[in-house]
């Protein structure tokens, strides 16, 4: 096995523990070493588990939104998987020191990049998602845009929220 395998298979290691602490609370941790000779290639992976580790620590700052999913101010905030109701969508903004996106909002994100088969409150009482990316399960013979579900009702916990910072 080469050094870039044992990298590789380190940070595939490494990711399937991180999804495992949060699916299931625990973990036992795993500690070794690799002795890397070349100090060229010792610098580059350095500076790997550097920026990594910065990215994480970022990441942890922003609780509860999809991180890779934050465009324009605009970001998704779930608690499971379609649980909030109107009211409690727009708490959860407000916890997080933002406010519910309005669909121009959404709309503004969506055109920077944003695609998310994640359907979240809007403040109009809408309910709806962005894709750029059509695929199975999530509008594969349309075009990419706002998807809508329409106006539900409020007291009904059907979606996710999308959250506006700026």
């Amino acid at each position: 096995m080469t050094l870039v395998n044992i990298i590789f298979v380190t940070l595939v290691f490494s990711t399937t523990v991180t999804k495992a602490e949060v699916l299931s609370g625990t973990v036992k941790e795993f500690d070794f070493e690799v002795e890397i000779q070349n100090s060229a290639l010792k610098t580059q992976v350095q500076q790997i588990f550097d920026i990594t580790t910065e990215i994480n620590s970022k990441m942890d700052d922003v609780k509860g939104c999809t991180c890779s999913r934050y465009h324009d101010g605009v970001f998704h905030v779930a608690n499971g998987r379609y649980t909030y109701n109107f009211e409690e969508a727009k708490q959860a903004c407000i916890d997080r020191g933002a406010t519910i996106a309005t669909p121009a909002q959404l709309q503004a994100a969506w055109e920077v990049g944003l695609d998310a088969c994640l359907a979240g409150w809007l403040s109009d009482g809408s309910v709806r998602y962005p894709i750029r990316m059509p695929r199975q399960g999530c509008g594969i013979n349309t075009n990419p845009g706002i998807r809508s579900w329409g106006y539900k009702p409020k007291d009904q916990k059907v979606a996710d929220v999308y959250c506006f910072k700026r």
